[in-house]
């Protein structure tokens, strides 16, 4: 027992420990299709409502990070206004191919999690917008000026195109998507296009921009794996022998016989004292609640003393790095705990003797307890 209490204070030897591994999730880029549909709305002589018009976009792009992205697409279908005096409505169609640069807001602020579901990003970009079949506003202005109605007087169309025009646009966005597995996601979109002030045939103030935007929902569908599993193999440590001690042999001593002593009143023996059950650390590896085979002669001991004290009582109390997510290491330090705690069971000690608590990260923590097991003798 004597020994047994000396090993626990002054520590165990090292012994050889076999390479650790450990499992991780990793992002991967890839590419991905994006099919969207929804309304368009252009600033107009009119009520909301009556400005909607139908939208759709298709996009195919690749995701190079967790936080970057580019996608190259096209948008359009149709654009609604309407003529001021007398009250009118035209339409006109265009096509527009674009060029976006997304951003994951997300994973830019919070960092990426391969269980986090949910995903806001930004995008800012640029597009050729193709419109044509602008017959409506045409046949209005012609109205117009037979009517004797000046362009100016009926908010008319001082801008007036026929044919197919191009024209440049710039685009800014935002939208959220909900992972519905690794590969799919739904996502709500609201982008803006901003165009020259001439794609509407109409002249607003000061020759300010004609906004075009679209409210789009759809679906992202990725055309490869989005996360790779790695393994991560950890050193070994050498092997440290101890030097065999030599044997000494004692030479057999004189047999003295002694003379027979008077009788005397034998002394009650004091009470033997037994040394204090210390503190001991199992120690554990990176983001593991795999018991290391360096520490498994700490377990065999803490069993032994168990086994010939059977009035006492052990504490487990699992500790974890301050590195990563605090609910993850709360939940690594528990698993640490019961680890230990089902070793012993293993070895014939009753669970009920056991107490066991996940402390996770303490800033009590010493750099060296990190990523250990204290194991005490409850009081």
């Amino acid at each position: 027992m004597k020994k047994i209490m000396m090993l626990f204070a002054l520590g165990l030897a090292t012994v050889a420990t076999q390479a650790q591994t450990r499992d991780s999730v990793a992002f991967q880029p890839h590419w991905f299709v994006q099919p969207q549909v929804g309304v368009g709305y252009h600033v107009g002589d009119a009520k909301f409502s009556k400005l909607l018009s139908p939208a759709a976009q298709l996009s195919v792009g690749r995701q190079f990070s967790p936080v970057f992205g580019l996608r190259l697409g096209a948008s359009g279908w149709q654009a609604r206004n309407w003529q001021a005096h007398p009250k009118a409505e035209y339409k006109w169609n265009y096509v527009q191919a674009n060029l976006d640069a997304t951003v994951s807001l997300s994973n830019l602020i919070w960092g990426w999690d391969a269980n986090r579901k949910w995903n806001i990003y930004g995008l800012a970009g640029a597009g050729l917008n193709i419109a044509f079949r602008n017959g409506d506003a045409n046949c209005l202005a012609a109205m117009n000026e037979s009517a004797g109605i000046p362009a100016l007087q009926n908010g008319g169309f001082e801008k007036l195109w026929d044919g197919t025009k191009t024209f440049f646009a710039g685009r800014l966005g935002v939208g959220v998507e909900y992972d519905l597995s690794e590969r799919v996601a739904l996502g709500l979109e609201y982008n803006a296009n901003m165009l020259p002030d001439k794609w509407n045939s109409k002249k607003g103030k000061s020759d300010n921009l004609d906004w075009q935007q679209n409210l789009l929902v759809g679906v992202k569908i990725a055309l490869g794996k989005t996360r790779k599993h790695i393994t991560i193999e950890e050193p070994v440590q050498p092997v440290v022998k101890e030097e065999p001690k030599p044997v000494v042999k004692e030479e057999p001593k004189p047999v003295v016989k002694e003379e027979p002593k008077p009788a005397v009143e034998e002394k009650k023996p004091e009470p033997v004292i037994e040394p204090v059950f210390t503190e001991v650390k199992v120690y554990f590896g990176f983001a593991s609640s795999r018991i290391q085979p360096s520490e498994v002669s700490k377990i065999d001991q803490i069993a032994e003393y168990m086994k010939t004290h059977p009035d006492k009582k052990l504490n487990i109390v699992g500790l974890a790095s301050r590195t990563g997510k605090w609910q993850y290491n709360l939940k690594l330090s528990r698993w640490r705990a019961n680890a230990v705690k089902k070793a012993l069971v293993a070895r014939g000690i009753n669970g009920n003797r056991i107490k066991t608590e996940g402390k996770g990260e303490t800033k009590n923590n010493s750099k060296e307890s990190l990523s250990a097991v204290a194991v005490t003798i409850e009081k």
